[in-house]
């Protein structure tokens, strides 16, 4: 089969770049939560008969999870790539982090004048907007587990485990917080890129085990349902390898100095070094930014962890902007934080999306593997006890929240998960836009806490 984008179907029968742009722009502005939480958010604006297959999401996101870097960043990439190419995916990828990035940039600036309550504002609205995400989650897990509205046994056993390794230890630390407790001993628990890699490593173990038993391959994949070919891959890695020199090139000719070129580096390899996403990405920016000195660490975690976390869109992108900015208004003015806040997030985006469009041009060619149809088959009840696990961290999350407002904590997770149920509820009554729901939630959040 040629690996050429020929293979692909003609961009105008998959939506178009544009499309793909504005639909990984409502994720940046929606996407509460970071990381796995956002997978079903980017599945709802991605899969569609005319656009990106289940399949092709599939394969999507398990290269996203076994690459380093901002998880819906690496989506938003390979899915503009097999959809129309070079121009959506890069397009795709910067439109996911720009809002939040920009937010969490803006309020660093005007932090001194806005102080601790803009962050609690953003925290309260975003309680209730998580409570959509969850329905979102939940949908996507029912999806997966019950299609057709019968639950499937073994899909459902794969993600019992994969929840236990992930989100037991999660669990406990919720049900202590609820009780008052303080935790005894703690479960240990796998990382969300330490699941995936055991989860391959067992479809790794079964596939052999099914050759052994009589050599085959898996059905020929039907050419007009192909994936990007290796071309189209490669050439979008060569593209973000740009953006990340145009990220260079941006911070230097407003500071061109051996510190900011030092730093920069210091963005691109302590992205290539994240694995596991936006949570993960703090220890490792701790390691490379606080603990050396170039950010202190109350400004740290006092003001970037905070900011980036109550705002939508990546974490891990939100962070590294974050750190060039108070680097260069430190050393600068806010017009050179701005503007090695730009380096860095060209640097994140272009560095992570270039590393999961390698591995996708060499996934494309052994689609057709028995490994690869495995995949396709038993990693998405893996995906689904991951998303129960990020579950419990939002309604722990969402708890703390209210807690800091004079809520019990209870009372939020209690009221976050009646807000999620009553999403199928309200679609089945009225023809209600999503969009809508999530104001409509954020703004009640909001005004409750703010009330409190």
């Amino acid at each position: 089969m040629s690996s050429d984008a020929s293979s692909s179907p003609a961009p105008e029968r998959r939506g178009g770049r544009w499309h793909h742009v504005l639909s990984m722009s409502k994720v940046g502005v929606i996407g509460f939560g970071g990381g796995s939480a956002l997978i079903p958010v980017v599945e709802k604006e991605l899969v569609h008969p005319t656009r990106l297959r289940e399949g092709e999401f599939v394969q999507d996101t398990v290269i996203a999870n076994i690459t380093p870097g901002a998880l819906p960043v690496k989506i938003a990439a390979l899915a503009g790539t097999q959809l129309s190419g070079k121009t959506a995916a890069v397009g795709g990828a910067l439109a996911v982090a720009v809002p939040g990035t920009a937010a969490t940039v803006a309020l660093l600036a005007m932090f001194s004048v806005l102080g601790a309550g803009a962050i609690s504002v953003i925290e309260y609205a975003a309680l209730g907007i998580s409570a959509f995400i969850l329905y979102l989650l939940a949908h996507y897990v029912m999806k997966v587990l019950a299609p057709g509205g019968r639950l499937q046994l073994l899909p459902l056993a794969i993600a019992i485990l994969a929840f236990l390794l992930t989100g037991a230890g999660k669990t406990l630390a919720l049900g202590h917080d609820l009780a008052d407790l303080e935790p005894a001993w703690m479960l240990p628990e796998l990382s969300a890129l330490g699941l995936v890699l055991v989860a391959l490593s067992g479809i790794a173990i079964v596939s052999l085990w099914q050759l052994l038993r009589g050599p085959r391959r898996a059905a020929a994949t039907d050419p007009s349902h192909a994936p990007a070919g290796a071309r189209r891959a490669l050439t979008g890695v060569l593209v973000f390898l740009l953006v990340c020199v145009a990220g260079f090139g941006v911070a230097l000719a407003m500071s061109p100095d051996g510190d900011t070129a030092s730093l920069l580096g210091l963005i691109l390899v302590s992205t290539v070094s994240s694995f596991g996403g936006g949570e993960a990405y703090v220890g490792v920016a701790d390691g490379f930014f606080v603990v050396p000195g170039l950010v202190d660490s109350a400004t740290f975690y006092g003001q970037i962890v905070p900011v980036a976390n109550a705002l939508p869109g990546p974490i891990l992108v939100k962070i590294a902007a974050g750190v060039a900015y108070a680097v260069g208004a430190e050393t600068g003015s806010v017009i050179v934080g701005v503007a090695l806040a730009a380096g860095a997030f060209l640097i994140a985006v272009g560095v992570c999306s270039a590393l999961a469009l390698m591995l996708l041009a060499g996934y494309d060619r052994a689609r057709d593997s028995v490994f690869v149809h495995n995949i396709s088959t038993y990693i998405l009840p893996v995906i689904c006890g991951l998303l129960a696990s990020t579950s419990v961290s939002l309604l722990h999350a969402s708890g703390r929240i209210a807690e800091g407002a004079g809520m019990p904590p209870a009372v939020a997770i209690a009221g976050s998960i009646v807000l999620a149920a009553s999403v199928p509820f309200i679609h089945r009554v009225a023809k209600v836009p999503d969009i809508l729901l999530i104001v409509a939630f954020g703004a009640l959040s909001l005004g409750v806490l703010s009330i409190l």
